[in-house]
């Protein structure tokens, strides 16, 4: 019988997530112009905490340092890079955000050497330029990036840092106490920062389409999303994960054009096939190779 390596249900498994994360693009640019937006990524992560407390409240009595350490520093870099690219949405087109975030592809084979001294397999390094390509045909008309741009690239490098450092975290830890520490450092920052910078956290009125976004991005995008990855990342690498995230900007565009109307040109369609010929050589190139 035919047995799938665990390497490929952690990279299919991640893949996923990557679907959950590219249709919130568009549904938190249009929550954000609702609401104020650390308020929203504040009750976003409250709601995620809570569901993740409830789903593992066993697991607390085996927190220790090491794991409450680990996890607060994954979550204080994923909060800056929530933070960076959900402001960058309030000035950048959601479509444009989730192609600069992609640039984590080559943030993070540079920052595993560096990091972790984990060298990317040539394929990885193959997949990893043509995700480049594919990108930048995707996103770049011109030379002159905007602030919104700017503040997306910061993220993308946010990224990058908390893909190398989960996969350093994820095989010393429990992987769901990690995810649980790393979501509640998220809310809580979220909370400081609206409440130091905002009018308010709580609605004046919540509508149908904020139930609808908070349900999305707090059950799919985080709680989901996250429990996969600090588990599947102890199964894969960290240029491979990064590859695999780089399809988000993919199904960014896809539901920004279903959601929002946002078309693409022909060089950014050409674009995405490229960043698939690079995820395809990433994930089957050692196979072929060796069969």
């Amino acid at each position: 019988m035919f047995k799938i390596p665990k390497e490929y249900i952690a990279d299919l498994l991640l893949l996923s997530v990557t679907i959950f994360w590219g249709s919130t693009f568009i549904v938190v640019k249009r929550s954000i112009e609702i609401m104020p937006t650390f308020a929203f990524l504040s009750i976003r992560f409250w709601i995620s905490t809570l569901l993740l407390v409830l789903i593992f409240h066993r697991k607390l009595k085996l927190l220790n340092k090491k794991t409450l350490r680990d996890g607060i520093i994954l979550g204080v870099v994923l909060f800056l890079a929530y933070a960076f690219q959900t402001v960058a949405l309030e000035y950048s087109k959601a479509t444009i955000v989730g192609f600069l975030t992609g640039l984590n592809v080559i943030f993070t084979p540079i920052l595993s050497a560096i990091i972790i001294r984990k060298i990317p397999t040539i394929y990885s390094q193959i997949g990893a330029v043509l995700a480049f390509v594919g990108m930048a045909m995707m996103s770049f008309n011109n030379f002159t990036p905007s602030f919104g741009d700017i503040l997306a690239i910061i993220c993308a490098i946010f990224v990058a840092i908390q893909i190398v450092l989960t996969d350093k975290y994820s095989r010393r830890n429990d992987t769901y106490l990690l995810t649980v520490i790393e979501i509640a450092v998220l809310a809580v920052l979220s909370t400081v920062v609206s409440v130091l910078r905002e009018p308010y956290i709580i609605p004046h009125k919540i509508s149908g389409y904020l139930i609808f976004s908070f349900l999305i991005t707090a059950v799919f995008a985080t709680v989901y999303a996250f429990v996969v990855q600090n588990t599947a990342q102890k199964y894969t690498t960290p240029t491979k994960t990064a590859i695999i995230f780089i399809m988000e900007p993919v199904f960014a565009a896809i539901f920004g054009y279903l959601l929002g109307n946002e078309v693409l040109t022909a060089k950014a369609y050409a674009g995405a096939f490229i960043m698939f010929i690079g995820l395809f050589i990433s994930e089957l190139g050692p196979l072929v190779i060796k069969r």
